[in-house]
């Protein structure tokens, strides 16, 4: 390792948890270094160009020239610049608010920082989950379909998302067109709404099990049909149905019911966004998106301007894989 200036106390005491190769040169823990360097628990590593990290337990981090990160044995704290992972030990990025968690181990994740808030996840060959600070699952990025996240102000359980609406062994479920998730859908009557594309808002409730094999229970105040039919075959794929026959009314029916095409069209569907989707709208707006995925967990994102595995994120240097 060649070194110029000393590593932190701090620093020297903590656990060595892997070596990174720096190049074209960075600053750890405020020091700067050129080639190799011991990578502590809690490191901080600021890259000039390309840099790569190897772990101890076998996570392997890549930063991006101009990158800002804080380094750990379960994850990286990515603080600006761009960032990938890719790890078979359940190694995660955390950026802003968000943690993104590679799905398997030979997933890769691409992660890139922009501003104060937005956060741009890639998947470049499998899926990789991204969940709000509290740990619920916000969206699965799929490769090909790079996404934009802004964590919104005010209640991490909000919800706000559009999918087809199917009855799956009693329960409503609404099917996430581009998140790639499954919801229960209580407290309202959702019977008008099976067999179609609706718009749905409400809050995650966290503290309840989730039926139909959905990934978490949504408390919806209002949902609104935007298309008429057009799920069977995301029924077909989840073993659902599009008929009602079994599925009981919700509690709480009577304070809001599925709505018709025509109304959705409308002031109806502006209606139903509420504060979540005009949260939504700033957020396809800053990422220079006309729609909005979903706000789930108090999360919105949006589907990145630029699709492809580097196009939404940048770019690494031609050392990087």
């Amino acid at each position: 390792m060649f070194l110029v200036g000393t590593a932190s106390l701090a620093s020297a005491s903590a656990p060595v948890i892997g070596m990174a190769s720096a190049q074209s040169g960075a600053t750890l823990d405020n020091a700067k270094v050129s080639g190799n360097a011991t990578i502590f628990e809690g490191s901080t590593l600021q890259s000039s160009g390309y840099s790569r990290i190897h772990l101890n337990n076998g996570a392997r981090v890549d930063l991006s020239a101009g990158s800002k990160a804080q380094l750990f044995s379960n994850r990286v704290a990515l603080e600006q610049g761009m960032s990938e992972i890719q790890s078979s030990t359940g190694y995660e990025i955390d950026a802003k608010t968000l943690r993104i968690q590679p799905s398997g181990a030979t997933s890769v994740a691409r992660v890139k920082v922009e501003g104060d808030k937005q956060v741009f996840v890639t998947a470049l060959n499998s899926p990789v989950n991204v969940l709000n600070k509290d740990g619920l699952l916000v969206a699965r990025v799929n490769p090909g379909l790079p996404l934009s996240f802004l964590p919104q102000a005010g209640a991490s359980s909000s919800f706000d998302n559009t999918g087809c609406i199917l009855n799956k062994g009693g329960a409503a479920i609404l099917v996430d067109q581009t998140g790639n998730q499954v919801f229960e859908v209580r407290g309202i009557d959702m019977r008008k709404a099976i067999g179609n594309v609706a718009h749905v808002t409400g809050s995650v409730d966290s503290s309840a099990t989730a039926a139909g094999g959905a990934s978490s229970v949504v408390k919806a105040t209002k949902a609104v049909i935007t298309k008429k039919g057009g799920c069977a075959s995301q029924a077909s794929k989840l073993g659902a149905s599009t008929a009602v026959a079994g599925l009981g009314a919700a509690a709480g029916a009577g304070a809001a019911a599925a709505g018709g095409a025509a109304a959705a069209a409308g002031a109806g569907a502006a209606a139903a966004a509420g504060g979540a989707a005009a949260a939504g709208a700033a957020t396809a707006a800053a990422v220079g998106v006309s729609t909005t995925v979903l706000v789930v967990g108090g999360v919105a994102a949006a589907t990145a301007a630029a699709v492809g595995g580097a196009a939404a994120a940048g770019s690494f240097s031609s050392s990087s894989p």
